[in-house]
Order: C-alpha cells, then sequence, then structure tokens
C-alpha cells in the first residue's frame, strides 16, 4: 500500500489512484473499512514461510516473518491493534494453530501460544515505531533521547552490578532492534515449552 497506513486518507487515495474520493467511498465506508482493505492488501501479499518442522521453529519463522511484515508497512500494527482486522489475519492464526494441534498442542494451548508471539511482535514494532519514526522535517527520533536518559540519570544506591545493568540498558536501546526482538522471542519460546508444549511432539 503506497500511500502508507499513518497517511491513509480518502482523498489521499483517490489521488494515489488518480480517481474520485467518491469512486473510493463505493468499496469503503469509512477510513477503518479503508485501512482493512489495505491491510488486506498487505497481508495477503507477503511472503510468508511455510508450516514445516518442529513447532518452536515454526512459531520463530511466524514471529520474525509478522515483526518484518509490520516494518515493511509502517503504521499497520497501530491499526491492528485499534481492532481493524483483515480476513488474511484470522486465516493466518487459523493456519498456525491447526499446525500447532497437528503436532500435539490442545487448541487452547496452541491459541496461548499464537497470541503470545503475535502479540510480542506487534507490541515490539509498535515501540520501535514510536521510538524511530520522524514525524516532522527537523525532529529527531525519540531513542536518541531515551538513550541520552538513561546514559545521564545518577545511578542509584543499592545492589552491586547496578552499574553494569545500566550499561546493558544502554546497550539494549542501542541494539538492532530485531535482534531485541528475536532475544524475547526465545525467552517467550522457552516458556511455552515449559508449560503448554506436549511433552513427546507429534509429526503432521
Amino acid at each position: 500500500m503506497t500511500v502508507g497506513f499513518r497517511e491513509v486518507t480518502f482523498a489521499a487515495v483517490a489521488d494515489r489512484l488518480g480517481v474520485g474520493q467518491a469512486t473510493v467511498y463505493r468499496h469503503a465506508a469509512n477510513r477503518d473499512e479503508l485501512v482493512r482493505l489495505g491491510l488486506e492488501e498487505a497481508v495477503s501479499g507477503f511472503a510468508w514461510p511455510d508450516l514445516t518442522g518442529r513447532w518452536d521453529s515454526l512459531l520463530r519463522r511466524w514471529a520474525v516473518a509478522s515483526w518484518r511484515a509490520w516494518e515493511k508497512h509502517p503504521g499497520a500494527v497501530f491499526a491492528i491493534s485499534r481492532g481493524v482486522i483483515p480476513p488474511s489475519i484470522v486465516g493466518l492464526a487459523d493456519r498456525i494453530g491447526g499446525a500447532l494441534v497437528e503436532r500435539g498442542f490442545i487448541a487452547a494451548d496452541a491459541v496461548l501460544a499464537v497470541d503470545l508471539v503475535f502479540d510480542l511482535a506487534a507490541d515490539n514494532r509498535r515501540g520501535v515505531e514510536a521510538l524511530d519514526t520522524i514525524r516532522e522535517p527537523g525532529e529527531t527520533a525519540a531513542r536518541g533521547g531515551v538513550e541520552h536518559g538513561w546514559r545521564t540519570a545518577p545511578v542509584s544506591p543499592g545492589p552491586e552490578g547496578r552499574h553494569e545493568v545500566r550499561a546493558e540498558m544502554v546497550r539494549a536501546i542501542r541494539v538492532e532492534p530485531v535482534e531485541w526482538f528475536e532475544r524475547k522471542l526465545g525467552v517467550v519460546l522457552a516458556g511455552i515449552a515449559q508449560e503448554l508444549a506436549p511433552r513427546q511432539e507429534e509429526t503432521p
């Protein structure tokens, strides 16, 4: 969607397509429906991974692909978080949840596992966009201010190790966002393995 989800208006879409706004209104009754149509196009056109392999590698691939999909379409994850859900996303959740059931998960645990990893991807992308998006000429991204705050705030008195913790926090702010996401994802997948996954995985 070339207009961009943050800038979606009937006027912008009509101008991009070279048609009148009345033509666009015939396809979408309001802005949310217009965004839903754009999301459907974006999600349907994305190169999603296959459903092969163990449940953990499958969930990892799909979670990272989800992160990359929202990276490719700035603003999309904010629309989804408001409840603007295209049918294609429902279909993806069905497919991934079904793949987990084939591998021995009960349906309720499959849903919880899918929700955990895709919520993590969406939440992380929202944070990245909030920190890195520059909306006005001359504006600086918020990430620099966050890093400055952690670098310059006095270190409180307390247990040994607090200086190392501060340094690690600054490093976390500066690391490539997808790398930090994948580290979080590893922790979530370990939790799913401990609490939700079948003890003996079935082969689909």
